[in-house]
């Protein structure tokens, strides 16, 4: 149960961290596309990641304070959406003919997110049924 609750406050604190850390002058530069920016010069982010990663982690604050089996569902939720947005972004960017590095390193973070998710269920599911 432990390994659940760490990495649901990780995974919080990071969603909200990206959040916070973009509003400090020079992490977003602007792009010609509206609503998108750079952050950092190097990550493509738009106001709909900002919605996503806002909304990922209030849900964790609120997984935290409900107990486990909500960071149970919180962890297979956002484990799921991360997950599809890795393989979906993939293939979009193989399709579109992204430079395949720059299309790996775009989408890591959301592989790296799929991955502790499914490490952390794999642990803290054992034989439990939640109902």
């Amino acid at each position: 149960m432990r390994i659940s609750k760490y990495v649901t406050l990780f995974l919080t604190a990071l969603f909200i961290g990206i959040v916070v850390i973009e509003r400090f002058p020079g992490v977003l530069i602007d792009t010609e596309v509206p609503y998108e920016w750079l952050m950092f010069g190097l990550f493509k982010i738009s106001l709909l990641d900002d919605i996503t990663h806002g909304l990922s982690g209030l849900l964790g604050v609120a997984a935290l304070l409900a107990g486990y089996r909500f960071r149970v569902y919180y962890l297979m939720l956002i484990g799921g959406y991360y997950s599809l947005d890795a393989v979906f972004f993939l293939i979009y960017g193989l399709l579109v003919g992204e430079l395949l590095i720059d299309n790996i390193l775009l989408n890591i973070p959301h592989v790296g997110i799929s991955f502790l998710v499914i490490v952390a269920l794999r642990y803290s599911i054992k034989s439990i049924e939640l109902k």
